[in-house]
This record gives structure tokens, C-alpha cells and sequence, in this order.
């Protein structure tokens, strides 16, 4: 007796919402007694692993050390059918039976995935239940791929560009800055295309970069709900280079490479729940012992639709530009000759260049009629009324002195007075 499932142009790979077709094949060589033929498709997440913890035993009054065992699990289906209906007396010639069936996958799941704490796994199973005996049973793996569209996830598209420094002390001594700038057109990328890295070290210290290590990981967090909850994380390195040094008081930009491989898995965990995958790329400046590594991180996604319309090739970046000190006002550019004279107009004399000319009062729109008016400003040919001579404002000025007193005061005391002294009476 034997079972096994099959299923139709299954290539080893299948999508969430599409339809599974197949058959259950039964093999006799006499006839059987059997209760039914059963097909069941299940797809679950689970995350496992134990933790060691002390705790204080009342019985022996003593601290002790025990293993607990944290977990975690989500069923995304469960479906169970009978393809055969039997019985306690139904038999069932011998020969080779087959049973097709069918079934639509939901269409919201997260992609099969095998990590050190926890996996999600799909499957289909076969069943011949047989009354009083032990059933026979075929169970096959389903490979699903969840597709990831990086463009329908937000910010993807716009370039990053970090920046990072730091001063180094060698013997009590300490040096200039060590600078680090990294920059990537887009934080979006599927497998088989490459990361462009823009990259500058500007090493103003005194100690030398070893080398400059650029590597991709993927990190996947697993948690548990059973006894509570817990985290656990898996570190997996997907892609490295690494880049020459810089000495000291030296400096160097350039643009690296990194490929995504083909042929490693990159699960689309987004709709579970119990685990999650992000990536990150980091840049590491390498520096002698004792002193500690400039790093870099920049967070981007790897997913399986690549994003559409957006270059990715880098740009190599370079220092910043050097800031000149802004110059005094008794300070004129060298390659500045003296400025030339202004022309006279109108025997005025004119800004000088290229400034707009003076405006014409004839082109102003003066305001309506009985409309409050300020005191024009006094052109340059304007005289002022002779030392001692009455003042006449303007017709309708505002503020304008009492009609007929003299300005200035008459006499030769100096106006506005020296120092202290208190202005003399008007009038």
C-alpha cells in the first residue's frame, strides 16, 4: 500500500492567490478497508528557542538554572478535504487509484523562509485514514514566493548621502578629523543589480586607514508570545568589498560596487507577524588598534519588482567645497581693480556699473487726490533758507515747525550746542 501527492505544472515555486492543482495516488495490491482519502494544505510561521534562567527553588532553598523554551506561531491556512468518502465496512479494490484536487492560496502571504529561530513553511498532505490501524500518509513541501514591488514602498526612489567623523588621539596628542562620507542613489534594490557606492575619506589625523570595508547584511528578528515575549536575531552577510587605505593627512573618492547575488533568498516577511527581515549597508573606515572604527549605516530594501524609472548608477563624491572667509569691508579682491566713477546725470552723480538708472518722477503714480502725503526727500542741489531767515514749510506738511520761526536760532551760538549745554529758546 502506498500514497503520494502530485501536483500540475508546478515548476518549484508558486505565488500567494494562485491556484494549486494536483492529485492523490493510491496504490493496493489487494483490497483495503478504509475510512476515507484526505487532502490537507496547511501554512504556518513558528519561531523557537531556548533561554537559560535561574530561579530560586523553595524546596532545597536553593538558587538553581533552567532551560525555558520561547515560542511563537501563526497560521496563515489550515484547510482540510476528503477526496474519498468511505466507511467501517467500505473496501476498496486493489490497483491504482487517483483523486485530483484544487485549491486557491490566499492571497496575503509572506514567502517560505528557513532561519536559525524560527521558519514558515507550507505543505500538502495525504491521507488514507484506515479504521483501527495506522494511517498512511504523503506530505510534500510548498516553495511559495511572496512578490515584493519596491514601487509601491514610499521613500525608495530618493538618494542618501551620510556623513560621519571623528578625532583620533595618538600618544596624548590629538590629531585633525578623520571624515567619512557615503552616498547611494536609491535604498531599493532586487537581486543581480548593484550597489553603487559613492565614497570619500578625508584622513586630517595623524594615524593611517587600514582599508575601507563596504558589506550588505540582512537581518532577521524572530519573537515569541509563549512564555512571553521575547526577541531573538539572525545576522546573515549578503554581499563585501573591501577598498584600499587612506594615510595619513590624505584623501581619496571613489565609487564601489556591490552585487546582490542571484542565488540567495530574499524573503518578503512583511505580512508575518512573528519575524522580520530589513537590510542595511555598511561602510567601516579600518583603523589601527587602539582606536575604534568610523562606521557608517545606511538602512535600504531588497525586494523581487525593481523600481522603475530611477538610475542607479553612483556618483563618486568629493570633498566639500572649501569655505573662503567672508572679506572685511576695507578688503577688495585682488583680481578687482578700483571702481570707476559714476556717470553724471543730470549733474548727479549716478550709481556706478550697471545699476538701474534713477527713476524719473515724471513715471510715478502719485495716490488719488486729498490722500495724506509724506514730505519729499530734499534732492542734492536743494537749499536751505539763509542763517536767520523765517522757515516756510511746505504747503500741508506734516509736523512742519510754527510758521515764521527762525531756523536756524539767530546769533552765532552753535547749533545743535557743544556738549552739555541746554538748545536756546526759538522765537
Amino acid at each position: 500500500m502506498s500514497i503520494e501527492v502530485f501536483l500540475d505544472n508546478y515548476g518549484g515555486a508558486c505565488f500567494p492567490g494562485q491556484t494549486i492543482a494536483g492529485r492523490v495516488e493510491c496504490s493496493f495490491n489487494k483490497e483495503k478497508n478504509l475510512r476515507a482519502v484526505k487532502i490537507k494544505f496547511k501554512g504556518r510561521a513558528e519561531t523557537e528557542w531556548y533561554e537559560s534562567e535561574s530561579y530560586y527553588d523553595h524546596s532545597s532553598k536553593k538558587h538553581r538554572t533552567r532551560r525555558v523554551r520561547y515560542s511563537g506561531e501563526e497560521v496563515y491556512f489550515d484547510a482540510e478535504y476528503i477526496l474519498l468518502q468511505g466507511g467501517e465496512n467500505f473496501v476498496l479494490p486493489p490497483g491504482r487509484h487517483s483523486y485530483p484536487f484544487s485549491y486557491i492560496l490566499p492571497a496575503q502571504l509572506p514567502s517560505s523562509f528557513e532561519g536559525v529561530h524560527g521558519n514558515i513553511r507550507y505543505s500538502i498532505k495525504g491521507t488514507i485514514d484506515r479504521p483501527w490501524k495506522f494511517d498512511y500518509e504523503s506530505k510534500i513541501g510548498l516553495n511559495i514566493v511572496s512578490p515584493l514591488d519596491l514601487n509601491y514602498l514610499p521613500g525608495l526612489r530618493e538618494p542618501k548621502a551620510f556623513s560621519d567623523d571623528k578625532h583620533l588621539c595618538c600618544c596624548w596628542c590629538r590629531s585633525g578629523p578623520l571624515t567619512l562620507q557615503v552616498s547611494i542613489p536609491a535604498t531599493g534594490y532586487c537581486p543581480d543589480q548593484d550597489v553603487n557606492v559613492g565614497a570619500c575619506v578625508m584622513n586630517l589625523s595623524n594615524v593611517s586607514v587600514e582599508n575601507v570595508v563596504f558589506k550588505i547584511y540582512r537581518h532577521v528578528e524572530f519573537i515569541s508570545h509563549y512564555p512571553s515575549t521575547r526577541h531573538r536575531f539572525e545576522e546573515v552577510l549578503v554581499a563585501e568589498v573591501v577598498e584600499g587605505g587612506i594615510g595619513a593627512h590624505g584623501e581619496h573618492s571613489w565609487t564601489s560596487k556591490l552585487k546582490i547575488p542571484s542565488n540567495m533568498v530574499y524573503p518578503n516577511l512583511i505580512p508575518c507577524s512573528i519575524m522580520n527581515a530589513t537590510y542595511e549597508l555598511k561602510a567601516k573606515a579600518v583603523l589601527p588598534c587602539p582606536h575604534s572604527n568610523l562606521t557608517i549605516e545606511i538602512p535600504i530594501t531588497i525586494g523581487s519588482v525593481p523600481l522603475a524609472g530611477v538610475p542607479l548608477s553612483g556618483v563618486p563624491m568629493g570633498p566639500p567645497p572649501e569655505q573662503l572667509p567672508l572679506p572685511t569691508y576695507n578688503q577688495v579682491p585682488s583680481s578687482v581693480g578700483p571702481y570707476p566713477p559714476g556717470p553724471v546725470v543730470g549733474g548727479a552723480t549716478a550709481p556706478p556699473g550697471d545699476l538701474t538708472p534713477l527713476l524719473s518722477y515724471d513715471n510715478i503714480n502719485y495716490p488719488p487726490e486729498k490722500a495724506p502725503l509724506a514730505p519729499p526727500y530734499p534732492t542734492n542741489n536743494m537749499e536751505g533758507p539763509s542763517n536767520g531767515a523765517p522757515y516756510v514749510p511746505p504747503a500741508g506738511a506734516p509736523f512742519a515747525p510754527t510758521p515764521g520761526a527762525p531756523y536756524p536760532p539767530v546769533g552765532a551760538a552753535p547749533y545743535p550746542p557743544v556738549g552739555a549745554a541746554p538748545y536756546p529758546p526759538v522765537g
